[in-house]
């Protein structure tokens, strides 16, 4: 063991009857020598508290130090082994004796460990009879495994999950730092400290005995130790970023994939190697602290308001059904030709006909005790726009009921209330408890809602369907409670993103009685900038076009489409936008779509004016309104009243004061990229709304107007050139 004995050199080795030991020399006394002479008994002894029953017993035992005061140790007990072992040991130290030097190194460098007291060896002639590592016991300890267990189990916050990772990445850094190899750095050998719900730390690293010390570990070395750490494989990679601080390097992560594939095989052929031991050990396992299938870890993330992704795509590829890509195949080849012909049908129509914007841009909520008042204050804002509240499968039966009646104040205030129905993992796995879910929301704000959007993206395995068929099982209570509820429209399947194919496919699979009353639609834009850029062959208004195509092809929806959720992540707001959660990675970020705020604003705008004024959109739900990383306004600070107002909030106000109840009439592109959007007052007067894209160019309106405000509704002079930014013409003199 390299640097074996470079350490301190105060250490006593003493020679108790038979026994050789070595010992730290503040915790010399004549009641602990007598303790390490009869460390056999002792441990063997009725008074013996056993911690591990295992190959190598570890029991709790009380001793007094020097001046008398209780001192509660940990005895971990090495039993025989075979004499080429023996052999071994007696060049390089026991695995008393290693895990003794190790964790003295541990403790002179400050890194976690139990604090080491002696190692006891007792010698035969050339073998190993017994070894014996002692050290303080430390209360109140957890482990890494068990903490992992219980957070996936009981409360699946991505926040505290990212919380504890950080402390340990912390931890084994330091270990590795202070030139300590583990070579069995499993979650079990982590051990930690509690301190709040939502906080760790006192980490202390056990089970020693095969570790090496090390001037300096290298990168295949600190793989190695690295490769037995069990998470889902993207938790791992954000641990893996902690650990180096940065994106981990290459060469680390070649190292870690072999040896974690090799330690994988290791486990595998262990019921062959031994199989009376992994019997018995299967049996004694506690459900509470064993980890759930990796497909079925499902992580809720407070932050930015979403489910996170625990597995990287080439692993979450492991697990998607191969009857997903076949029900795919097979929806597309029947319904690409009648809704390619449908969205031709569309082309002649788009922008063709006046639309009534009156409550057809809504906003959703997401109402907490703390601020829902001043919440209710800033929506009260933006006039009586229809709102959206979600109801969570995974939130606690307060937070469900404190949803509920504040979907029954927002709709007494005058607001038109549409409600969805969120689902998670256990949604899925457990229909009695998504039944009772759906049966206990509809009972509470069904009859006063005007909409219910039934799932939620429903096409990303990170909010809980693996299987495209499990959509059709969500349904099923809806279908069983629709009847008591008829004033009540459904909308759905809430597919998320440009991702039209498994839309049809998940269309293909509903029940054959059952039809929405509306597409509902998640559709972001987002990764293209602008609106109005393209991906292939379609901007938004291509998507928009595309999707109400199937809505009017398909049998299973109304020919109606609701967009559901949209919106651009806001930059420089880190784990807090959904691009950025759940750990912002050190450095610059590749292919980043976060925008600025007043890009964010002036973006929105645009949104709503094409989705509406195209007329292939009935309604959008903008999400949402406060929010630190994406929302119209910054609830960074606690106190809800010193909430931050972005300038998408003032924008859409003043668009909702002059366009909210207008009719669209008419749209204009000219060939420089000018764009102007028609309206009609309800009094008659003539608005228009006017940008360009994707580039400046000269403002010249194509008829008279009496003012130009800008998107905060200040009178601004006739500017030489129009940009991205939108402006109002005001009282245009049109014939």
């Amino acid at each position: 063991m390299k640097n074996l004995k470079t350490q301190r050199q105060d250490i006593l080795t003493l020679a108790l009857d038979e026994a050789r030991v070595l010992l730290l020399p503040e915790f010399d006394s004549p009641t602990l020598r007598a303790l390490l002479r009869n460390l056999a008994a002792y441990t063997s002894a009725a008074e013996a508290v056993v911690l591990h029953a295992g190959r190598n017993r570890t029991v709790k035992l009380d001793a007094t130090t020097a001046d008398g005061k209780l001192l509660t140790v940990v005895v971990k007990s090495f039993g025989q082994q075979g004499i080429l072992r023996d052999w071994s040991d007696r060049r390089k130290g026991s695995k008393a004796e290693r895990s003794f030097r190790v964790a003295v190194r541990l403790h002179a460098a400050g890194v976690g460990t139990p604090p080491p007291i002696a190692c006891v060896e007792h010698w035969q002639g050339s073998r190993l009879a017994a070894s014996f590592f002692v050290s303080r016991f430390e209360p109140n300890l957890t482990c890494f495994r068990d903490e992992l267990c219980r957070l996936y189990r009981q409360d699946p916050l991505c926040s505290k999950l990212i919380n504890l990772l950080q402390v340990v990445a912390d931890a084994v850094r330091g270990m590795h730092a202070a030139g300590v190899l583990h070579n069995d750095l499993g979650n079990q050998n982590i051990m930690l400290r509690r301190k709040n719900a939502e906080t760790w730390g006192d980490v202390q690293f056990v089970d020693l005995n095969r570790a090496r010390l090390r001037d300096k570990l290298s990168l295949r070395e600190i793989a190695r130790d690295l490769s037995r750490i069990a998470l889902p494989s993207d938790f791992l990679r954000v641990f893996f970023e902690m650990y180096f601080q940065a994106r981990a390097p290459v060469e680390f992560l070649r190292w870690e994939r072999y040896y974690r594939r090799r330690f994988a095989w290791h486990s595998l052929t262990r019921q062959f190697r031994h199989p009376l031991r992994e019997r018995q050990a299967r049996a004694a396992e506690n459900p509470a602290t064993t980890y759930p299938p990796r497909k079925d870890i499902w992580i809720w993330d407070d932050r930015s308001a979403q489910a996170i992704s625990t597995l990287t795509k080439r692993d979450r590829h492991r697990f998607y059904p191969a009857g997903n890509s076949l029900r795919v195949a097979a929806a597309v080849t029947t319904g690409a030709g009648p809704v390619w012909r449908s969205y031709r049908r569309l082309q002649k129509k788009i922008y063709a006909a006046p639309v009534d914007l009156t409550d057809s841009i809504g906003m959703a909520v997401e109402p907490r005790p703390e601020s829902f008042e001043r919440e209710q204050q800033l929506l009260a804002g933006l006039g009586k726009t229809p709102v959206l509240v979600r109801f969570y499968h995974h939130a606690t039966p307060a937070q469900r009921e404190f949803a509920a009646e504040a979907a029954r104040q927002l709709r007494r205030a005058g607001h038109p209330l549409t409600i969805a129905l969120v689902q998670d993992r256990r949604a899925v796995l457990e229909p009695a408890s998504w039944r009772d879910f759906v049966f206990q929301t509809l009972e509470n704000v069904g009859a006063i809602a005007e909409w219910a959007e039934i799932g939620h993206a429903i096409n990303r395995v990170k909010w809980g369907l693996w299987d495209l068929r499990d959509y059709a099982q969500l349904l099923e209570p809806v279908r069983a409670r629709r009847k008591y509820y008829p004033n009540l429209r459904l909308m759905g399947p809430a597919v998320i993103d440009f991702e039209y194919h498994h839309l049809l496919a998940a269309l293909r699979l509903l029940p054959r009685d059952f039809r929405f009353d509306a597409l509902s639609h998640h559709l972001y834009v987002d990764r293209r900038g602008a609106p109005e850029n393209f991906q292939g062959r379609f901007s938004a208004e291509e998507k928009f076009m595309l999707a109400r195509a199937i809505a009017d092809w398909s049998p299973a929806l109304a020919p109606r489409l609701i967009i559901s959720e949209t919106n651009w992540p806001l930059a420089g707001t880190g784990v807090w936008s959904p691009v950025g959660s759940p750990y912002e990675t050190p450095g610059p970020r590749a292919n980043d779509p976060s925008v600025s705020e007043q890009d964010y604003a002036d973006y929105m705008l645009r949104y709503l004016v094409i989705a509406l004024t195209s007329g292939m959109v009935e309604r959008v739900y903008w999400w949402r309104l406060a929010a630190r990383g994406f929302g119209l306004i910054d609830d960074t600070v606690t106190d809800p009243a010193s909430w931050r107002l972005r300038p998408a909030y003032h924008q859409l106000r003043i668009f909702l004061q002059v366009f909210g109840s207008a009719t669209f009439m008419e749209r204009r592109v000219l060939p420089d990229g000018a764009r102007y959007f028609f309206f009609r007052a309800p009094a008659g007067a003539c608005h228009a709304f006017a940008y360009a894209h994707p580039t400046p160019t000269d403002f010249k309106p194509p008829c008279a107007y009496r003012e130009v405000r800008n998107a905060l509704g200040e009178v601004v002079t006739a500017p030489a050139h129009l940009t991205g930014q939108p402006l109002y013409l005001l009282n245009l003199e049109r014939e």
